[in-house]
């Protein structure tokens, strides 16, 4: 039996709901339909829902929690901001095509570099120290870092990152924070490549995307930075010349928080 013959026998035995992990979300299957699986996707929420303030009733809890993102201009100086530019110019032909956990090519689409030892502690170590303000300003409390982790990408005409989290499986569990630090020719030789921040609520007991969020436009030399749990795309990349000069690049990663 194939995989999916295989898999369509496992719902046939199980009673509807039935519910199994896959990617970054869980999959509800509601039931079949003129042979058909309808499935709801979810995201699972960590240690079951927010609680509920003593002074509360549950039906005073809001319907949409807004999620937070902190956006901070001039991270770098503009010296090592140009010379990281120029750097990922002269890096062009070691650059790879982006993957994802499911092995699903239209999921993503970008480019990234494998090794970037030159820039890459010196970003850690800038991400670590504004760790503590970023906490304050996201009114998050204080909390240890275990690790940082970084990539260098590159989105060019057509690029794109459909909605994911960064923290839904065991092995990125204890990611807590997601930064993007931006930076790119000017004038910004491309359009789109927006990043979309969605607010989040609650559907029996997961975290699920509202139909409201923010949409942060790239900004050279600025840094996000936004809870690995919220539900995030990168919009798609309109870049005429399709030149890699003119690709928006980022920095970007996640920070571990110690257990």
């Amino acid at each position: 039996m194939g995989a999916d013959g295989a898999l369509a026998a496992r719902l046939q035995a199980q009673k509807p709901p039935f519910q199994m992990p896959w990617r970054h979300f869980e999959l509800v299957h509601m039931g079949f339909q003129g042979g058909t699986a309808y499935w709801r996707i979810a995201l699972p929420a960590p240690n079951g829902p927010p609680s509920i303030p003593a002074n509360l009733s549950p039906q005073t809890v809001p319907a949409v929690f807004p999620s937070q993102v902190l956006r901070i201009e001039n991270f770098l100086s503009p010296a090592v901001n140009r010379a990281l530019y120029a750097y990922a110019l002269n890096q062009e032909r070691s650059f790879v095509p982006t993957q994802n956990s499911a092995g699903d090519d239209d999921y993503r689409r970008s480019h990234y570099l494998p090794s970037f030892p030159e820039y890459g502690e010196m970003m850690k170590k800038q991400v670590a120290a504004a760790v503590p303000t970023v906490l304050q300003r996201l009114e998050m409390p204080a909390w240890s870092v275990d690790y940082i982790e970084i990539q260098l990408t590159a989105h060019n005409d057509g690029n794109y990152y459909k909605i994911h989290n960064d923290n839904g499986s065991p092995d990125a569990a204890s990611r807590e924070l997601t930064y993007v630090y931006y930076f790119h020719r000017e004038p910004k030789p491309f359009a789109g490549g927006e990043l979309r921040v969605y607010d989040s609520r609650i559907e029996n007991g997961f975290y699920v995307a509202a139909d409201s969020f923010q949409t942060i436009e790239p900004q050279n030399n600025a840094i996000v930075f936004f809870l690995s749990r919220y539900l995030h795309e990168v919009l798609p990349v309109r870049c005429p010349s399709q030149g890699f000069a003119d690709s928006r690049f980022t920095l970007n990663g996640w920070i571990r928080k110690t257990n």
